[in-house]
């Protein structure tokens, strides 16, 4: 069996940071109002940043194939190299369509790539895990030299205020009990954009 090597890391966020208190600009005020569990849920998760595929009028500015595809050209420092890449394993909660697959999608955006296997994993948070795996597993078999894996989300679009208008109903009992945030509104102050990516090879 061949040894593994992790050669590369790369990643790529779109747009500008934004900060706690630029959120709802880009994600919107559910009935106009600001959150009533927003400072909650970062209180207690301490996230400061983060990145929105999203401009502050709401509009998407990239696909979740286009963050993964970015991420995996920074792999490289010149493009030619992805002819090298024998293996494309991509893992996501959020593909932007179901058919043709999420990796099948990012093998598009790298027209300097070869035809190669490709591997899609979905699930929720271990699907980009689950992505390394098989690249890690293809690599160690000795059947892939060049393997390279991604995680990516992009769930920012879900998460705009035209999708929680039912929370709306809900604000009374938040006020009285914080935790029943915790039933859908969360998620807007946890979940963000990004792709990471990583080219596994049987050498150093």
């Amino acid at each position: 069996m061949a040894d593994v090597y992790i050669n590369r890391i790369s990643s790529f966020f779109p747009n500008e940071v934004v900060q706690n208190d630029e959120m709802e600009e880009y994600l919107g005020y559910i009935g106009g109002e600001k959150s009533k569990s927003k400072r909650i849920v970062l209180r207690s998760n301490g996230i400061e940043q983060r990145y929105y595929a999203l401009d502050k009028n709401g509009r998407v500015t990239h696909t979740n194939a286009e963050l993964t595809a970015q991420a995996v050209k920074k792999l490289f420092d010149d493009p030619a190299e992805l002819r090298k890449m024998d293996m494309l394993a991509c893992g996501t909660t959020s593909p932007d369509v179901l058919l043709p697959s999420h990796a099948v999608m990012v093998h598009g955006l790298l027209p300097e790539s070869s035809n190669i296997e490709v591997i899609s994993n979905a699930g929720a948070c271990c699907s980009g895990m689950q992505a390394f795996k098989h690249a890690w597993l293809a690599v160690k078999a000795g059947d892939k030299q060049y393997a390279v894996c991604a995680g990516s989300e992009r769930i920012s679009p879900q998460m705009r205020a035209s999708a929680f208008e039912e929370e709306i109903k809900h604000l009374e009992r938040i006020e009285a009990n914080p935790y029943v945030a915790f039933e859908k509104d969360f998620l807007r102050w946890m979940l963000s954009d990004g792709a990471g990516a990583f080219l596994l090879e049987p050498a150093p």
